[in-house]
């Protein structure tokens, strides 16, 4: 059973029509929000969007190839002996 709205709930939820109506249970004073079911859906949907970081290894290959002409350039070997290049300090 769906509970419906009281008189009162509704003129309250008429006069700020595109906002959430904050009510209060007088036995336990816990504070509710009543917005219309379309918006609760919709940040139902944004709250269950999985906002993980990807792993950045999976990233590694795609970079190497990339990067793979610019790091077989003439010149980068000395890169590969200390990480400083040869005649440079």
């Amino acid at each position: 059973m769906t509970p419906q709205l009281s008189t009162e709930l509704r003129q309250a939820l008429a006069r700020q029509p595109d906002r959430p109506l904050q009510v209060e249970d007088p036995l336990t004073h816990a504070q509710y929000v009543l917005v219309r079911l379309d918006t609760y859906e919709q940040l139902q949907q944004g709250a269950d969007y999985d906002t993980s970081d990807p792993d950045p290894r999976a990233f590694y290959p795609a970079f190497a190839d990339a990067v793979q002409d610019d790091l077989d350039a003439p010149g980068m070997e000395g890169y590969d002996a200390d990480g400083i290049p040869q005649g440079q300090s």
